[in-house]
């Protein structure tokens, strides 16, 4: 028998997808309270984690951060998951008409008086930078814990506790 030496040399976290949002079961939707398109990578993986897209606001596709294609809402497109999870958005009138029929919507944001967490069916105040890497570090371990999946490293630059 030959052992074999395998070298990592470069992890390569999706940062983009090319499936269409309005299929997705599960959509991880960014806001511009996100803070930066660096983010974003983590919303990626989270979505991986999920089995889902990652789609955004306007702001987001007008900062640059994401193509025209992911955007949701008025002037982008209408979508239906069976999850949503609004990831510092605000929740303006031209954001929620394209996503007020997913089945459910979990929304974190800083302001608790945001209008999106009225429509959410669970509403968390907080830092999205800080709860989506407690989010997938509880995700990984539970996929571990139950045998779904093998551990998976870490694919950002974001620090972990």
């Amino acid at each position: 028998e030959t052992a074999m030496n395998v070298e990592i040399l470069e992890n390569l976290a999706r940062t983009t997808s090319s499936k269409d949002i309005r299929k997705a079961k599960v959509l991880v939707a960014a806001g511009r309270g996100i803070g930066s398109k660096e983010l974003l990578s983590s919303l990626y993986y989270l979505a991986d984690i999920l089995g889902g897209e990652v789609c955004a606001t306007r702001a987001c596709v007008d900062a640059g951060w994401i193509d025209k294609e992911k955007q949701v809402g008025q002037t982008g497109k209408t979508v239906m998951p069976k999850l949503y999870i609004a990831l510092g958005i605000s929740g303006a009138v031209q954001h929620v008409v394209g996503m007020e029929k997913a089945d459910y919507i979990i929304a974190i944001n800083k302001d608790e008086h945001a209008p999106i967490m009225e429509l959410a069916d669970l509403a968390i105040v907080g830092d999205v930078q800080i709860i989506v890497p407690q989010l997938i570090k509880k995700l990984e371990k539970h996929q571990v814990q139950s045998g779904r999946i093998p551990a998976i490293t870490w694919p950002g630059d974001l620090p972990r506790e």
